[in-house]
């Protein structure tokens, strides 16, 4: 028999309050979504692991990893997301392509795409536009 070994929950242990993981879902959920009626992102599939607050997207032979974390002592907490490169074996890169965090409403209250601020991740055009940019930032930062 196969030993499988599973990877750790990054929400495990790290005390991601429940809300912002909500919030994290949600905007999962929307982009599992995102190319229904867009044309640009045809072939876009998204992956979820029940087992980590994370989430894959795959397009134009691009793999994106979005990652759920909390970004050490905040008050009020603030989720961040974490975005980076994967590769077809999964392997994911140490650098960050982008990355954004959010408040327990949702908005992005800081990120590395300006655009993004004062925006909410838990509502269809901007899950969109933060999947779409970093896809595109993927695509055009490669080597």
């Amino acid at each position: 028999m196969k030993n499988i070994t599973q990877k750790k929950a990054v929400g495990g242990g790290t005390g991601i309050p429940p809300v912002l993981r909500g919030v994290f879902h949600s905007f999962a959920k929307l982009a599992e979504r995102t190319a229904e009626g867009r044309p640009l992102l045809r072939g876009l599939r998204i992956a979820n692991d029940p087992g980590a607050e994370r989430f894959v997207a795959a397009h134009a032979g691009s793999y994106v990893e979005f990652v759920l974390a909390i970004p050490g002592e905040c008050a009020p907490p603030l989720g961040e997301v974490e975005c980076r490169r994967m590769d077809t074996a999964g392997a994911t890169e140490v650098s960050t392509i982008a990355r954004f965090r959010f408040n327990e409403g949702g908005i992005i209250t800081e990120s590395s795409v300006p655009e993004f601020s004062g925006q909410r991740i838990d509502l269809a055009p901007t899950s969109w536009s933060v999947v779409a940019a970093v896809l595109w930032l993927n695509l055009h930062t490669q080597a």
